[in-house]
């Protein structure tokens, strides 16, 4: 994920009040004394999100995480499936290598060589498809995301939003992950399917 998604939203905005040069000698005004207008400014609701919670406990994250789950039980399957057939040829090239003339032996060994390093690179690539599928749908997930986020804070009363690994200590009542995922789900579901599907040949 190096992939957090800090989000900020303002909803509202305040105006710093200064008052005009001709009035610092004015009568009646003296530096030092707060200024004041008829309408006070109101401080700005700061709201936060866990991004990591948000995605896995919301319907597209468990999706996105159940299909990798049974890829990688795949991956797994065919990992073993492949050191057993690597663990075969070995065998059986170290038991003929005294019916092989040198040549032979060596001819056999690179070819031995050559599909154990190819086995291993494919493998390792399809290890990394997963990791890809994962970075891809996260993205797919957060871009959808951002006008519901909006929606939510505004309509529990809030104006900032920052992702809550920013924060060291908070006030009870200023996480709103949980309105947001129930938000999300309501909106997009599952997500439906991946533009670029998990496969592993």
């Amino acid at each position: 994920m190096q992939r957090a998604l800090v989000t900020v939203l303002l909803f509202g905005a305040t105006s710093v009040l200064v008052a005009p040069s001709h009035a610092q000698n004015t009568p009646g005004f003296s530096l030092g004394e707060p200024v004041t207008s008829g309408a006070p400014i109101a401080p700005l609701m700061l709201r936060t999100i866990d991004e990591e919670r948000l995605f896995q406990q919301s319907e597209f994250g468990q999706r996105v995480m159940a299909e990798i789950e049974a890829a990688s039980r795949t991956l797994e399957m065919q990992n073993d499936a492949l050191l057993a057939e690597l663990t075969q040829r070995e065998t059986e090239l170290t038991e003929t290598r005294s019916e092989m003339s040198v040549e032979e032996f060596r001819s056999a060994a690179n070819e031995f060589d050559l599909f154990a390093e190819t086995t291993r690179r494919e493998q390792a690539e399809k290890r990394e498809r997963l990791v890809q599928f994962e970075e891809s749908e996260r993205r797919r997930f957060f871009g959808a995301t951002g006008p519901i986020l909006q929606e939510v804070l505004a309509e529990i009363g809030g104006q900032i939003l920052i992702d809550s690994r920013a924060v060291v200590i908070t006030a009870p009542g200023v996480d709103m992950t949980p309105e947001a995922i129930d938000a999300i789900d309501e909106a997009i579901g599952d997500g439906g399917p991946a533009p670029f599907p998990l496969s592993l040949p």
